[in-house]
């Protein structure tokens, strides 16, 4: 009996070493916790104004929970949900890595367009509405074709079409499309990017939603630099993630037809960095202007903007996976035609915990 023990526990161990040979698979996850002062000022088109004063201890809605799996076809499956004051999927998809240069991915993710963020964290996560440019995490298809001697990569997406309540009198027959290019020379990194879309409304006829961007990111010595511009038309019309800005819901045509112009949308973003080393500590401060706009011919024109110093502040050497960020931001909004305006003034601490 005790070698029957013996050799089944052998064995079991075998297949084990065996499996975790070919496999592999993490747990992790972070937590953020935003400790601010927030001051805002509101004139309304009435020239009404309120200010209100608060302070806020929360964790933040981006805090997640993450897995991966890879096995030894180089199929692979990330899943990532985020929780906060609810619990929503912020990732899932699955890659199957087709030679040393292809890939096919299938599931919601980020798409090619616009891939780069500012060191924005506490309000207005990655400058949303305030300069970013960010897609959205979409459901998608998406075959990326990797350069060799790691020059950079080239994607294409087909993106679910589909615009978050879009009313019934709406309707697609074609996927959006994503495109975008990732490309390292001399000292620099550059990404420049694509997308369209249409959608057809029932007396009003098609709309169509499309954007080209452009990224770049450098670095000399303790110095960083990065920024990238965007630029388009109806992003309103398409599933992108802009924010709580004034232009956040004011960038698209509505499915009445009113406005009837196309809406006009740029935003851009400004991130110059200083990285410092201390005895314990390691960091980066982040100096960070964007802007954002969204002009409907001469009838109405939408800005947000934003101001301010981001540090991410880490501690390696004795407390690994926890990081601090102090936070001053000025959020500015501009209604030019209702001549309304909002100022958003923030400054506090974030608390991070990664595993």
């Amino acid at each position: 009996m005790k070698k029957e023990i013996i050799a089944t526990t052998l064995g079991l161990t075998a297949l084990l070493l065996n499996q975790s040979a070919v496999a592999k698979s993490t747990i992790g996850g972070i937590i953020f916790t935003n400790f601010y002062t927030q001051d805002i000022e509101e004139t309304d088109n009435t020239n009404a104004k309120t200010d209100s004063k608060l302070t806020k201890l929360e964790i933040a809605d981006n805090s997640r929970l993450r897995v991966r799996w890879d096995n030894e076809d180089n199929v692979g499956m990330y899943i990532e949900m985020g929780i906060g004051s609810d619990v929503k999927l912020r990732h899932a998809y699955g890659t199957w890595d087709i030679s040393e240069t292809s890939q096919l991915l299938a599931g919601q993710t980020s798409t090619p367009f616009a891939p780069l963020n500012p060191s924005v964290a506490m309000v207005n996560n990655s400058g949303d509405g305030y300069g970013n440019v960010s897609p959205g995490r979409r459901s998608q298809i998406r075959y990326t074709y990797k350069f060799l001697n790691k020059q950079g990569a080239f994607a294409v997406a087909l993106v679910d079409p589909t615009v978050k309540n879009e009313p019934a009198t709406s309707e697609t027959t074609l996927p959006r499309v994503d495109m975008g290019l990732a490309y390292r020379t001399f000292n620099w990194q550059i990404f420049p990017s694509i997308f369209y879309s249409k959608q057809a409304y029932d007396g009003v006829g098609d709309i169509t939603a499309s954007g080209i961007s452009i990224g770049a990111k450098t670095a000399s010595g303790p110095v960083t630099f990065s920024t990238e511009i965007g630029a388009g038309k109806n992003w309103g019309n398409t599933q992108m993630t802009l924010g709580s800005s004034f232009i956040g819901d004011n960038n698209g045509l509505n499915s009445a037809g009113t406005p009837t112009q196309d809406n006009d949308n740029i935003s851009y973003w400004f991130d110059l960095g200083y990285r410092f080393t201390g005895e314990q500590t390691r960091g980066t401060v982040h100096l960070i202007y964007g802007f954002s706009s969204s002009e409907l011919g001469n009838s109405r024109d939408l800005e947000s903007t934003m101001l301010g110093i981001s540090t991410p502040i880490d501690f390696p050497w004795i407390a690994r996976g926890f990081r601090l960020r102090p936070e001053i931001f000025v959020f500015n909004d501009e209604d030019n035609l209702g001549t309304a305006d909002k100022t958003d003034a923030i400054a506090g601490i974030q608390l991070q915990y990664t595993f």
